[in-house]
This record gives C-alpha cells, structure tokens and sequence, in this order.
C-alpha cells in the first residue's frame, strides 16, 4: 500500500512523513508524485466573493533503502513534508484581497533499521530540513497592518527521528510507532511595514509529530491497514519583530495541534494485481473564527488506487477526494467572511524498482 502522499492531499501536511521504504524487501529505489487541486472559496461580511483562494500544487519524493547488515538496513529520503499556498485576489474581496501565504520545506533523511530478532526492531535517523516562505497582508480587514510584507529566507536546520515495530510476517501483521522531533529555525526576515523596512531574525519550529502504523492479513489475499498521526501545529508561531511589535505579540500563524486518522483495505487480485481503498479523517478545530490563511476547518478524504508488481517493479496510480469543512475567518476574532465546504482532488504515482 502507498499512503505517504494520498492521505494527505491538502493542508500544511504535504506527506505524512512515512517511512514505509524502509520496510521493502531487499535493495528498493521509488519515485512517488501527485498533483491537488484543491477548491476553497468564501463570501465576505460585505457580501463580495474572496475567489479561490487555494492554489494547486504538486509534490514529489525519493526514497532508496537497502540492507547493509543481515539485521541492519538503511533508508535515503529526499520530500516535501510542509507547504502553504493561499492567495486572495485583488480583484475580489475589498476586506481580504491581496493577502497571502507561500511557505515551503525541503527535507533530507537518513535512517537505520536494526532487527535484533524476527519480530523485534527499532530505528532512528537523522533529518535536515529546509524552510522558507512569504506572507503578505492585504485588504482592509488588517486595519493598519493592510499592506503588510515578510519574506522568510531559507534556512536549514538538523532533527531526528526514533520509532520501534513489532512484526509477525506469518499474520502480515506490523505495528510501528515513530516520533518526528521538532525542528526550530532562526530564519533571517525581511518585512515590510507602512513604518518602514528592515531585515529581522525571526524563530520559528516545524511541528513535532507521532505516527502510529498498523496493518494485519484479514486473509491471504486482504489486507487492513491504518494510521493514527498526530502534529503539534500550534509549535508553529511566526512573530517577525516589526509584526510583532505591532500587534502586542501577535503570531502570523494561527494553527492547533492535530490528529489524523485512516482507515484503509487492500486486496490481491492475482499474483501481479493489487488495489486498495482508505478513508482518512481530521476533526474540526473548535476554533471559531480562524485565521484568513487557514480557511478551512476539518476534513474527510477518500483515496483508491492499484497496483501492478513483478520481480522487479512496482507501479501504484491513485486518485483523491477530499472534503474540507467550513469555517469563518477573522483578522481581529470577530467573523469578517464565511467559507463554505471545499474540496480538494489529487492524483499520484509511486514507481519502485527492486534490484
């Protein structure tokens, strides 16, 4: 099965951080892509369309792993965990137009599996990560602050991982659980203010985050398997000091800390032949109104694929549907425009080779 991406077609979690290569038989090499195209309008208090706002957006990964060891393997990641990419047009909303959000990550792992017996085993490794982005506030609903710029320049920092699984290949059952640390950036700022400009050192942190993976044989030929992941969204705060300085203290980023969840089931057509459905669900924030650059609350998703496998390769093309909940959205925690439900669809492909 292949979730890392499909399970996570729109938000801020681009991939979901899987490991799952470093569970592949032998020496394994994949490429995995999708594209999503997410839908994700509203209507302000003044009644005016605030357009789409969500831009599409495509992802890509690479991921090689092999046995060093007969109980020791690696694993070589090169994705795109987090990313942002809302825009309001000008030409739409007088309270929101203009204002943006483009916030991209890169990140390079390594990690190691050790297996100290068949069922038993534990990894680790190591990530170095690279953050940048820009943030733009625009349209009357920011008061004073209409018109506001930050650039965040690149920055690479180090984190870990460390996790444990519990295998029974008889039962095709698994059960592992990794830890993704924080990873925090001192990231130089350029902004932007009706005051004045001036180049800043803001701090930032990327989420840490648990995943809980577990799959188990039904039958020879079914599979179930799931997810629990949870992120600590509200570690990421955003105070560049001319914004900060103000708003009181203010963060840019309005995010809490989330669990999501999935669901899913495979089956085995023939020796070559594989499909799988999953369902994954994120529950509302209790939050009410939300951020301009968070506008939508909650989301329910449904992802089918298949799979075509000889001795060598591996071919998985999937499709997504994902809906997102409504919310409102605020700059001052009075509602100033209301979304309706959106949707984002996406469609990817992983390519493995086995060798």
């Amino acid at each position: 099965m292949t979730l890392s991406a499909c399970a996570q077609a729109a938000g801020a979690d681009r991939t979901g951080q899987s490991i799952a290569p470093l569970f592949e038989k032998g020496r394994y090499l994949s490429v995995e892509t999708y594209a999503a195209r997410p839908q994700v309008r509203g209507t302000d208090a003044w009644g005016q369309s605030t357009g789409q706002v969500a831009s599409d957006h495509t992802q890509w990964g690479f991921a090689y792993k092999q046995n060093i060891a007969p109980q020791t393997s690696m694993l070589l990641m090169v994705t795109r965990p987090f990313g942002v990419d809302i825009a309001y047009g000008r030409q739409h909303s007088r309270l929101f137009g203009d204002t943006q959000a483009r916030i991209s990550t890169y990140e390079l792992m390594g990690a190691l599996r050790y297996q100290w017996n068949e069922r038993w085993a534990m990894h680790g490794g190591l990530r170095l990560q690279r953050s940048e982005g820009y943030m733009a506030l625009g349209g009357l609903a920011f008061g004073a602050l209409n018109g506001y710029r930050v650039s965040f320049h690149p920055s690479i920092e180090p984190g870990y991982l460390l996790g444990m699984s519990y295998e029974r290949p008889e039962m095709a059952l698994r059960i592992a659980g990794t830890y993704y640390s924080a990873i925090k950036h001192q990231v130089r700022t350029q902004e932007n203010l009706q005051a004045g400009a001036g180049t800043t050192t803001t701090h930032s942190t990327s989420p840490q985050s648990f995943n809980l993976d577990v799959q188990t044989g039904m039958t020879p030929s079914t599979l179930l398997f799931g997810q629990i992941r949870w992120s600590d969204w509200a570690q990421l705060q955003l105070r560049p000091q001319a914004f900060a300085a103000a708003t009181h203290g203010s963060s840019l980023t309005d995010l809490q800390s989330s669990t999501t969840y999935t669901l899913g089931l495979g089956q085995k057509f023939g020796p070559q032949w594989s499909g799988f459905v999953a369902l994954v669900y994120d529950k509302k924030s209790s939050k009410n109104p939300l951020s301009p650059l968070r506008p939508s609350n909650g989301r329910t998703g449904y992802t089918v694929g298949v799979s075509y496998q000889n001795a060598h390769i591996k071919v998985t093309p999937w499709v997504s549907y994902q809906r997102l909940g409504a919310t409102d959205i605020s700059s001052s925690g009075i509602p100033m425009a209301h979304f309706e439900p959106g949707t984002a669809k996406a469609a990817g492909l992983k390519l493995g080779y086995y060798f």
